[in-house]
């Protein structure tokens, strides 16, 4: 009895006006997501979308295709010209971090400072390129008031309309909604955003620790397991590959390939890291723990999720304490 009050005391907390429920989705957020995606894909032939390995439109061109507007294919997706909404929708979450990032790859939305002034670096995804002269050029005055800890914005009309329809905004400021999808698709420094001191963030952790589906945590497991096998596997397939790159660039060429036990292990934590960081983005959301395997067919593989990864890191932490190497960034 204690063990499910306190799941449900932890429950509360995640979802604590945290982010949308299924039943409180604003009405036709997926046709405004969907038209706005399709509008802005990256396009170089009028019959197809190529997202030419760019986060924001692969992952873009990835919703397009769970939202049933497009046909995926290796380089990108091609639109269809009859689409249809599918009755499993995909995650309303996932869609709308696809479309605030291609919004910022566009550079259709700009995320400023908390004194509005410009970031001039990466917020999310690219450097922001001003080519006019400083002294005759000054940013536009930002459109969405800050809120939530998230600070001001500009954003193009189109955009205004997509955010506003996905519920992200309302009277032109940011709601609570939009808050834990800026922990996944980033911000700019400054910005009031410090998730893993959030108690949200703490109890979704200790969720995930305690409630571990049966093949997840098999794949944790694995994972977590470098053996002696793996490390002789992996310096045979070093030694092959230095002998085929020194059959095709001669004597003299430079090749770098690691040679020694420390520095195959080492390779093989560091992709064993990013393995887990994938299992994270396939199956796990903030609100929800660990999806199902059926749940996690309607999630998108957001990558480079920080929120993910950091949680990643906090929970293999617990888990494996004598791995240090798995919660590392």
């Amino acid at each position: 009895m204690l063990h499910s009050i306190v799941e449900e005391q932890q429950l509360a907390i995640m979802t604590e006006e945290s982010s949308m429920t299924e039943d409180s989705l604003p009405p036709g957020w997926a046709t405004a997501a969907a038209e706005y995606m399709s509008r802005n894909q990256q396009c170089f032939d009028d019959a197809a979308w190529e997202h030419t390995f760019t986060s924001a439109y692969q992952m873009s061109c990835e919703a397009l295709v769970a939202l049933g507007y497009a046909d995926e294919t290796e380089w990108g997706a091609i639109p269809l010209k009859n689409s249809k909404l599918p009755d499993d929708l995909p995650r309303w979450d996932d869609v709308c971090v696809a479309v605030v990032k291609l919004a910022d790859q566009r550079g259709a939305l700009q995320l400023r400072l908390m004194d509005g002034s410009l970031y001039l670096g990466v917020p999310l995804s690219r450097p922001l390129t001003i080519v006019a002269p400083a002294e005759r050029w000054s940013p536009p005055t930002p459109n969405i008031a800050g809120a939530q800890g998230l600070g001001l914005a500009y954003a193009l009309p189109d955009v205004q309309s997509v955010l506003l329809a996905l519920g992200l905004t309302s009277d032109a400021g940011w709601t609570k909604a939009a808050e834990t999808i800026f922990w996944r698709a980033g911000h700019p420094p400054g910005w009031a955003v410090d998730f893993q001191a959030d108690r949200r963030f703490s109890a979704a952790a200790e969720r995930a620790c305690a409630d571990i589906p049966d093949d997840v945590r098999e794949e944790l497991d694995r994972l977590s397991t470098v053996t002696d096998k793996d490390i002789d596997t992996t310096l045979a397939k070093n030694a092959a590959r230095y002998q085929e790159l020194r059959s095709q660039y001669g004597p003299n060429a430079k090749i770098h390939v690691f040679t020694t036990n420390e520095q195959a292990r080492r390779s093989l934590e560091s992709g064993r890291r990013h393995d887990l960081d994938w299992l994270f983005f396939r199956r796990w959301r903030l609100g929800d723990g660990w999806l199902s395997a059926d749940q996690a067919k309607r999630a998108l593989e957001i990558f480079h999720d920080p929120l993910a990864m950091a949680m990643r890191r906090t929970v293999m932490g617990q888990l494996y304490p004598d791995l240090p190497y798995l919660s590392e960034r």
